[in-house]
């Protein structure tokens, strides 16, 4: 699983927000509609694993960036 994490300042991707967070979003879905094979050490078994994104925490500034609104 990636995690990712934007940056503000100069250098921000802008309107390319996307293509940073392609395979997020690619990892996302496939653990949610497949899942992953993982091995339970505990019970000494393979199991399914599925996940999903609860939420997410941002400032003011990169949630406008996320969401394609203007923030002052």
């Amino acid at each position: 699983m990636m995690l990712s994490m934007i940056i503000s300042g100069p250098k921000k991707p802008r309107n390319d927000i996307d293509v940073y967070l392609t395979p997020l979003i690619e990892d996302l879905i496939l653990l949610w509609d497949e899942g992953v094979e993982v091995f339970y050490t505990y019970g000494k078994m393979n199991l399914n694993l599925r996940a999903l994104l609860f939420c997410t925490i941002n400032d003011f500034l990169n949630y406008g960036n996320l969401s394609d609104y203007t923030v002052k």
